[in-house]
């Protein structure tokens, strides 16, 4: 039960998160400024929200992790509710600034309460159902918010912050109060989990996203260049979502069957040859899709998987190692991508994918290095709680 309801905020949780995007070119009007000042609110809310997570997860580890599940959702709702009475971008960017900082704190809380309170031998199913939440609201939120507004105006969206009152409610009535028996987490603390077992399993997730953000975001780039229409276009980014979406479930529910080492390295394995046929390949092809569609799902089906190793090789700091694991990778990857898109720019797009490409061979090395918990996870965590 508390599993499903994690879950189900996360959905709500990025369902919020995902109405700011769309709402850009309707914000800079209401505000009357210009289209660059208005997407400084997706970097302010992009910042807290996932360059934040780690610390958000010492937090986490430090007080009752239901209580911050509950409330970060509430925030991300207060924000993306908000948007239509905002009355400058200054008080927008502040809002949404604590809102991100509320989905930090529910992505390390969320993801450790699901670490902590699943069945051991269904922990990587319970951890891909939880993130395959946070996937179906990011899919929602641009059409339930273009949709909301274009009926009623931006303060429709009022209407839709009690969606994240039932699940936070229903999660602090179901979940138990946590009670930490251990010192409360520190810095010294997450200078101690990053390195090792916990840094490796940090530095593939954030190599393959680097990867998988690079290809994604270039595919209109790379289609418009071959002149192929933006039906296609569009079609081709829905498969690769939708592919990874599936991808990140069937990897954390292998998982539990084959062994999460050799689900991690057997995708980084596939996946290798793959992304090289994709660059082979012309896009024009029918077999292109399919073949997108392997890529995409075995590129992904890896981040639920890191996630529950790190929980299980820190079992007292699982909040802040889904920090690192979560938020912290795509963030860095995003930052590190702001380089990569004048590269592209400057030596053509094949060129380019095929030496970000060469990452996944490093990735693919450090996840043979990872070597499964042996600690007793369920112990250590009954020890806090």
């Amino acid at each position: 039960m508390l599993p499903f309801l994690l879950s189900w905020l996360h959905a709500t949780n990025d369902l919020f998160g995902a109405f700011l995007t769309p709402l850009l070119p309707k914000l800079q009007t209401a505000f009357g400024v210009s289209y660059g000042a208005v997407s400084l609110l997706v970097a302010l809310q992009s910042l807290t929200g996932s360059l934040l997570q780690p610390l958000a997860g010492l937090v986490a580890d430090r007080y009752d992790r239901r209580v911050l599940a509950a409330m970060g959702p509430l925030l991300m709702a207060l924000g993306g509710g908000l948007l239509g009475f905002f009355p400058n971008l200054w008080v927008a960017g502040v809002v949404l600034a604590l809102s991100g900082l509320g989905s930090a704190l529910f992505h390390s809380a969320g993801a450790a309460l699901v670490g902590q309170y699943a069945d051991p031998a269904r922990r990587g199913f319970w951890m891909s159902f939880f993130g395959t939440g946070g996937y179906v609201g990011l899919s929602l939120g641009p059409i339930v918010s273009l949709t909301a507004v274009n009926q009623g105006g931006l303060q429709t969206l009022a209407w839709f912050i009690p969606l994240a009152l039932v699940p936070a409610f229903l999660l602090l009535r179901q979940a138990p109060p946590t009670r930490l028996q251990t010192k409360p987490s520190s810095f010294r603390d997450l200078q101690r989990v990053f390195r090792g077992h916990v840094a490796r399993l940090w530095a593939v997730s954030t190599l393959r996203s680097i990867v998988f953000m690079s290809f994604s975001t270039t595919i209109p780039f790379w289609f418009a260049q071959r002149g192929i229409s933006d039906a296609q276009v569009a079609l081709t980014l829905s498969i690769y979502s939708i592919s990874a979406t599936v991808g990140a479930f069937l990897g954390g529910t292998l998982s539990d069957r084959l062994g999460r080492r050799n689900v991690l390295v057997g995708t980084m394995l596939f996946a290798i040859p793959l992304y090289i046929a994709l660059l082979v390949v012309p896009p024009e092809n029918w077999f292109y899709a399919a073949l997108l569609a392997v890529t995409g799902a075995l590129m992904n089906a890896g981040v639920p998987v890191a996630v529950t190793m790190a929980q299980e090789h820190e079992p007292r700091q699982m909040a802040t190692v889904s920090g690192l694991l979560m938020g912290f990778t795509w963030g860095f990857a995003g930052l590190l991508y702001g380089a990569v898109g004048p590269i592209i720019e400057r030596f053509g797009v094949l060129e380019s994918l095929s030496v970000l490409g060469l990452l996944l061979i490093p990735a693919l090395t450090l996840s043979l290095a990872v070597r499964e918990a042996q600690p007793d996870l369920d112990r250590a965590v009954r020890g806090n709680s």
